[in-house]
């Protein structure tokens, strides 16, 4: 039963696993978007998709900080790609 609540409750948030579509938008950051500590692949970071939006993390604890208030740091998401060069 909890295992089924807990899904429920990332259905609801439009949170899912490392699960990506084709039209999934990548991650633009290089660091983590709670904490911005610089994601090394040899630490494995954590990534989900949230709402379409591919979103990564340097632990687990950052993910959690990011489920209880997704807004305040999709914020940074809109500003990285209006920083990214036009090619």
């Amino acid at each position: 039963m909890k295992k089924a609540i807990f899904f429920l409750f990332l259905a609801a948030f439009g949170v899912t696993g490392n699960a990506q579509s084709a039209d999934t938008k990548p991650y633009p950051l290089q660091t983590c978007i709670v904490s911005d500590e610089e994601l090394e692949p040899s630490r494995k970071p954590i990534s989900i998709v949230y709402q379409g939006q591919e979103v990564r993390f340097c632990c687990r604890e950052c993910k959690a900080d990011f489920q209880n208030n997704p807004e305040k740091f999709l914020k940074k998401i809109p500003a990285a790609n209006q920083e990214a060069p036009v090619s």
